[in-house]
């Protein structure tokens, strides 16, 4: 049974509200945040090279950990902790696709992930995930590193730039065992940080962009759950405007790159999909009549990107 798009905008519509509460709570009693001043600058996120992990200590059958190239905001970001779920004895010799998750979406990690695993292995794809910083075991008790998103801004662009760092790390290492082609699945947030390392990491060769917030410094500005952030802000400038995913351009082919969109999404607009679709020349896009979270639970959605997937990473194996 499809679901309605007064449906999907509900379901948008709770979670929006229970992110608001969740902020709201968090921002209680703090405060203001460091100032954005003090923030990196742009060219911080991609300017220096980012070599593989030293080592890579593997438990059980797919879990993983090594150090992050970067300090985190919190004792807890330092170290990333993913699953690798490798693709026979020859893996090595195999296409890999690396999975981002949204903000707070360690089910996702947990559940789906596994289960698109199991799908890309039948089709000789590995498939890697970690957990960004400020998620699952990288998530501090309390302070900065306690959320992702949060009303500490200069929090948050370091864990923008951890992620970024950890996948270009995890990109390395792969290369470096002699994997590929490697490409990069994102999610929501994951696919914000996707859309920025498919336009500054060579490395990559296809992509997949589900749900992108396309412009973060737009969603704190316009997002109901961002109120508080906006509140904290205080007049401040928001310190996302050289991480637009319009502001830059494509390092791979626009045809080894597919965009999501949900037609009814609260969270990723579909207007500003489309800017992207065009500012990019208009790569592959499927557009699903969904909001951002039901398109998670739509297999239509899914095997449809997994089709992509697989294409692309045949075709430049």
């Amino acid at each position: 049974m499809q679901m309605t798009a007064p449906i999907v905008q509900l379901i948008d519509r709770v979670v929006i509200r229970m992110a608001r509460l969740h902020l709201e709570k968090r921002i209680e009693g703090t405060s203001l945040p460091a100032k954005t001043s003090a923030l990196p600058a742009e060219s911080d996120f991609f300017g220096a090279e980012v070599g593989p992990p030293w080592s890579m200590d593997f438990s059980g059958s797919h879990d993983f950990s090594c150090d992050s190239p970067m300090q985190g905001v919190a004792p807890e970001c330092r170290r990333i902790h993913g699953k690798f779920y490798r693709c026979g004895e020859h893996w090595r010799k195999r296409p890999v696709v690396i999975m981002l998750h949204g903000w707070n979406g360690e089910n996702c990690y947990r559940f789906l992930f596994p289960l698109l695993a199991q799908l890309c292995r039948r089709s000789g794809i590995s498939l890697l995930s970690f957990q960004l910083p400020c998620h699952g075991r990288r998530r501090a008790s309390f302070g900065p590193g306690n959320d992702y998103i949060s009303p500490d801004l200069s929090a948050m662009v370091m864990s923008t730039r951890q992620a970024i760092a950890d996948a270009q790390a995890l990109i390395g290492w792969l290369k470096q065992e002699g994997c590929g082609p490697i490409g990069i699945w994102g999610i929501s947030l994951g696919a914000w940080l996707a859309g920025l390392l498919a336009c500054n990491d060579d490395r990559l060769s296809f992509a997949v962009l589900m749900t992108p917030i396309v412009r973060m410094g737009c969603a704190i500005e316009e997002l109901e759950f961002c109120a508080p952030i906006r509140r904290s802000l205080a007049g401040g400038e928001v310190p996302f405007r050289g991480l637009d995913l319009t502001g830059h351009r494509l390092l791979l082919d626009r045809q080894n790159l597919l965009l999501v969109e949900g037609r009814h999404d609260l969270f990723a607009p579909r207007p500003l999909v489309e800017e992207l679709w065009e500012a990019w020349g208009r790569p592959p896009i499927e557009r699903f009549h969904h909001g951002h979270i039901s398109m998670m639970f739509s297999l239509q959605a899914m095997v449809r990107v997994l089709r992509f997937v697989r294409d692309r990473a045949l075709k430049n194996n």
